[in-house]
């Protein structure tokens, strides 16, 4: 055997194993991609799940109102006619319930929901009325009747 073939062989040998550590790296790194793809897989359904199941809930809340113990629930439209019914602007009902008028914007355009002591407060103020000497706003409420056949808001005496 001359000196250029041993040589030959001997980097032949050494390359191999060297391809061989590295391709043992590659291999490890390969199963952890497929194990991570997996695992984000895993998570993008959990996510998906918990997005779908909120949807629900929420659709459920909204078409069924907030309800808190005995009587009826809360809806957007209740919250609102209680407040008509009641002849208070926004400012005083709010006050009234002990929140802000902005809490009573997002209670009537169902965008949302009482909790708690609101929903309590909400319900005592439906039962006792305005308290005396409540402000009252002096605009009857508008018509349910639609577009054309609505009449104009008119002072009362």
């Amino acid at each position: 055997m001359t000196l250029a073939s041993a040589l030959k062989d001997t980097i032949r040998r050494v390359s191999a194993r060297e391809i061989q550590k590295i391709m043992r790296r590659v291999r490890r790194l390969q199963r952890q991609v497929k194990a991570l793809r997996q695992e984000g897989g895993a998570q993008r359904r959990i996510i998906t799940g918990v997005e779908r199941r909120f949807t629900r809930l929420k659709a459920r809340a909204l078409r069924t109102g907030v309800s808190a113990g005995p009587g009826r629930p809360l809806t957007p439209q209740s919250i609102r006619s209680l407040r008509d019914r009641l002849r208070m602007p926004r400012i005083a009902f709010a006050k009234l319930v002990g929140v802000s008028p902005g809490s009573i914007f997002g209670w009537e355009t169902g965008r949302t929901l009482p909790r708690g002591r609101s929903v309590a407060r909400l319900r005592r103020s439906a039962e006792d009325g305005p308290p005396p000497g409540a402000q009252r706003s002096r605009l009857r409420p508008p018509s349910r009747k639609g577009p054309e056949g609505s009449t104009p808001l008119t002072l009362l005496p």
